[in-house]
């Protein structure tokens, strides 16, 4: 399958997935994480494989993708925590405009460029590249993708800045000041 073809047909899946949890449709967790698993999968193939093929086509537009992913998942995130229904619909909703404004510039500037610089075959074997990707993240999920990455992303910052703490103790400590007072001692 043609990898721009592809990208639009999950487009217009995930555009209808968040307009009906916007609007208020009830949607099973089941469904939810579904809808959740796809979006990421979506958002996997674009920057593992067709970002990074493009990329020296219109490099500023697809450090920006990279960027709108980012915010897209962690809005991603917060919906799939929301416990209300008028929660859920907020997310949903900012999710949705971050998206199509993605999906856009995607479609109207991405696009277009690709199609005139790359044969068609090349696309071909970019879409079965990514469709074969799509189907492995997909099994992956959401909390593979993205939660067990952003935890250890944190546990590196807890570390981080545990090792800086203790630096600082040593640092005030050798400065003279007394460990607990918070007052310089006074040595004659």
């Amino acid at each position: 399958m043609n990898a721009i073809e592809l990208l639009k047909q999950q487009h217009e899946k995930t555009k209808a997935a968040l307009t009906a949890i916007s609007e208020g449709k009830k949607m099973s967790p089941m469904e939810l994480r579904k809808a959740s698993n796809e979006l990421v999968a979506h958002m996997v193939i674009e920057e593992h494989v067709f970002y990074p093929r493009v990329k020296e086509l219109m490099e500023v537009q697809i450090a920006e993708a990279f960027e709108e992913h980012a915010v897209a998942r962690f809005e991603l995130a917060r919906l799939i925590q929301a416990t209300s229904m008028e929660e859920r619909k907020m997310h949903a909703s900012v999710l949705k405009e971050l998206i199509e404004h993605h999906m856009r510039e995607e479609e109207n500037e991405v696009f277009p460029k690709v199609k005139r610089a790359l044969q068609g075959d090349e696309l071909e074997r970019l879409g079965t590249k990514m469709l074969a990707m799509f189907g492995k993240a997909v099994g992956l999920g959401f909390e593979k993708l993205v939660v067990s990455s952003s935890q250890s992303l944190r546990r590196g910052a807890r570390l981080t800045a545990r090792s800086g703490r203790a630096g600082t103790r040593k640092a005030k400590s050798a400065s003279g000041r007394r460990r607990g007072t918070g007052r310089a001692s006074v040595r004659g």
